[in-house]
């Protein structure tokens, strides 16, 4: 049985991996789907520049091809095509370790990996567009707060996006305010989208919890 060109040309199309889905909110790819993405990419092309090309001259005299009055070429490379996604991907990729690195120099894992909204928040209450947490004064200047919440957020997009969908702060759109006295700290957390609002108050109130948790748990050593 024969394999006709059209079924073979599908076939090879199909090749190409479909998107990802992405969580509400998400920020878009993490550095490791970026390279997993730019090795798909590196696949395909090495698949198109091998793949033979079956097609026929055409020596049928058709007429929509006797209409053409003057010799004419155009050509189409998908093998480049698939070979700039992977670049850009290797680019999106080292972009993310190079935020990460300017944000982070010099901080220690603890610093890092734990949020400050976790390690310090003590309440919250919500507000029109977001929510506000309360954090104890042991977070610091504004601008030491500040840093370390840019910086945690900055490696979360080191992180596979699974184990990182509770933390506010790993919201696209997010804007953050933080005042603060002797008495405390409050950090404003807003999106602009209407329709994450909900799903940013979720993921605050999982971190007051965590939060809570971790404290219970230092406690009882």
């Amino acid at each position: 049985m024969r394999t006709s060109p059209a079924l073979v040309l599908l076939a090879a199309c199909a090749t190409i991996p479909p998107p990802k889905p992405q969580p509400p909110g998400s920020r878009g790819l993490r550095a490791s789907e970026h390279m997993d993405a730019a090795r798909d990419q590196d696949e395909i092309a090495r698949e198109r520049a091998t793949y033979p090309d079956t097609r026929p001259d055409d020596t049928s005299g058709r007429t929509d091809q006797l209409l053409i009055g003057t010799p004419w070429r155009r050509s189409w490379d998908t093998v480049a095509d698939h070979e700039r996604l992977a670049a850009l991907h290797r680019s999106q990729a080292a972009q993310i370790h190079e935020e990460f690195e300017a944000a982070c120099a010099g901080r220690s894992e603890r610093d890092i990996t734990v949020s400050p909204l976790v390690r310090y928040g003590v309440g919250g209450t919500p507000i029109p567009d977001g929510v506000t947490i309360f954090l104890s004064p042991e977070a610091g200047n504004p601008d030491k707060l500040m840093a370390d919440m840019r910086c945690h957020r900055a490696w979360m997009m080191l992180q596979p996006v699974a184990s990182m969908d509770s933390c506010p702060l790993d919201l696209t759109g997010l804007t953050v305010e933080a005042t603060g006295s002797k008495e405390g700290i409050s950090v404003n957390l807003r999106v602009t989208d209407p329709a994450l609002v909900p799903e940013l108050r979720r993921r605050a109130a999982h971190d007051l919890e965590q939060g809570n948790e971790l404290r219970a748990s230092s406690r009882a050593r």
